[in-house]
């Protein structure tokens, strides 16, 4: 089979190609070692022509039977509440996610990825403005951010993208993030009881979508949102678990309860990497995996004590797969520390854009591609609260190994939904209740309960020697200097974030 090097694509690279068609550098090149006319050559393998091109430094490259855009997809399959200890591929050997895994083969595992806030719609606001809550004014969940904010379609539809957000949204104003919306809700299904939260995101409309674009859009990039409501409580019931045997981290106890609640948090998972291995599938089926970046995250850690609303590792550390055929590194792992507010810059430099020097975040481009081994030695983050269900304010700031916190209202005890909100069956109130019932009996109990609800002003942790944070070392005199350090580094921050550290005020009585 013979092309004409009018016929040869390559894939998105920063190699010479325009429009997914060779340069005149790169035909040149060619005919300058006698490839003047395909009808001069045949391919006697695949393989032997990629070797040939990459002697000439001309990369990886691929044939796609039709029009590609040259800049890559950026497409994010993003979950809700999803902590890393819930991922097989990050070490728990008894949840089931076939799909998530074997994205970790296919690409890059990073394990080091830190929501910038522990709450939905802060850690969102600041994935898609690259701004730390402070600065894009969404401090507290269901709050909004400053009209003026710029968020991913600001910056990516000027590059040429077609920005879609697919199902959940949860960040305000609309005029903030004005994208294109697409209706991928899956029905209700009355066998769960969906309190908090919609069903989750339809893979057959997302289908849909992506061969209606790659047909009507050919030439265009494309940005892709694809929000799931998964695992949010309230979580599915159990079908495929055995409650008896899942192993329950330090931050919980153990009661029948808890382990029937936590067995429907492992179903929920496994239900949502179907749906990403659907997602998966489509991509292949319509031909955007060649140049796709896909992401699969989450917002934040799950809801459970000590996790999601607290700046805990727990809440705040999240699964963070990447998978992009011909460039990332089939089973990679990276270490490298990243906050969310890097993923909005990372994607204005692969879009071909100019990042802006006033964002937060910074581009992990040079990690993504494996030719850089670290990016931060700090990251950031802040709470501020959940309406009247959670008033308890955090600043952080983590190094590679130690974190510090300041609690703005120390004085509070800590409460959330799953703490107060009673009538929901292996959930909420109905199994908290079982930890502070078996705290007046066993001291370990009673010993957890204590360190979820109460709290000192500053926190200090060697989250190597203590991953779950459940033993302050801020009066130890060992860490003194480790203190003060990471202690200045969080006031500076909070100061050039113009964050004054207000504690919130109570409700009314």
């Amino acid at each position: 089979m013979g092309y004409s090097l009018s016929q040869l694509r390559c894939c998105d690279r920063p190699f010479p190609c325009v429009g997914g068609v060779f340069t005149q550098s790169a035909q040149a090149a060619l005919q300058a070692v006698g490839w003047r006319q395909a009808s001069k050559f045949r391919l006697k393998s695949g393989a032997w022509f990629l070797g040939f091109l990459w002697s000439l430094g001309f990369g990886f490259w691929s044939f796609p039977a039709a029009a590609a855009p040259t800049k890559p997809n950026l497409i994010v399959y993003l979950a809700d509440d999803h902590g890393v200890d819930f991922v097989g591929c990050y070490g728990n050997a008894v949840i089931r996610t076939p799909n998530m895994d074997r994205l970790a083969t296919q690409g890059t595992r990073f394990t080091r990825v830190f929501a910038a806030s522990p709450t939905c719609a802060p850690s969102r606001a600041a994935m898609y403005s690259g701004l730390y809550p402070a600065r894009n004014g969404l401090m507290g969940n269901h709050t909004a951010c400053r009209p003026d904010v710029r968020t991913l379609p600001h910056f990516l539809q000027p590059l040429g993208y077609r920005v879609v957000l697919a199902n959940k949204s949860h960040i305000k104003p609309e005029s903030v993030f004005p994208v294109e919306v697409l209706d991928a809700t899956l029905p209700r299904n009355p066998a769960n009881q969906r309190r908090y939260r919609a069903e989750g995101l339809d893979p057959a409309k997302v289908d849909a979508f992506l061969a209606a674009h790659r047909r009507e859009h050919p030439d265009q990039p494309l940005c892709l949102i694809l929000a799931d409501n998964g695992p949010h409580v309230v979580w599915e019931r159990n079908k495929i678990y055995d409650p008896a045997k899942l192993p329950l981290p330090p931050i919980m106890v153990d009661t029948p309860k808890t382990r029937a609640a936590l067995a429907n948090y492992y179903q929920d998972i496994t239900t949502v990497d179907g749906r990403v291995g659907e997602v998966m599938a489509s991509l292949d089926r319509h031909g955007f995996a060649a140049n796709s970046l896909f992401l699969y995250t989450a917002d934040q850690g799950p809801e459970w004590p000590h996790c999601k609303w607290t700046c805990y590792d727990t809440g705040l550390r999240v699964p963070f797969l990447a998978r992009w055929p011909g460039v990332l590194k089939p089973g990679a792992t990276s270490d490298a520390m990243m906050s969310f507010v890097d993923v909005l810059p990372t994607f204005i430099e692969l879009a071909g854009g100019q990042v802006p020097a006033d964002l937060d975040g910074r581009s992990f481009k040079r990690v993504l591609l494996g030719e850089a081994q670290a990016h931060r030695d700090h990251v950031f983050a802040s709470h501020t609260r959940d309406g009247q269900m959670n008033i308890f304010p955090q600043r952080a700031v983590r190094d590679g190994r130690h974190k510090f916190i300041l609690n703005l209202n120390p004085e509070n005890k800590w409460t959330t939904h799953f703490t107060k909100v009673m009538e929901i069956p292996d959930s909420h109130g109905e199994v908290y209740a079982t930890w502070t019932a078996a705290a007046q009996t066993n001291a370990a109990a009673a010993r957890l309960v204590q360190t979820i609800e109460q709290h000192a002003r500053e926190e200090f942790y060697d989250t190597q020697a203590d991953p779950f944070e459940l033993h302050n070392l801020i009066a130890d005199p060992a860490h003194r200097d480790r203190i003060a350090r990471l202690r200045e580094k969080l006031a500076a921050w909070m100061k050039q974030q113009g964050d004054a550290g207000t504690p919130e005020p109570e409700p009314p009585k």
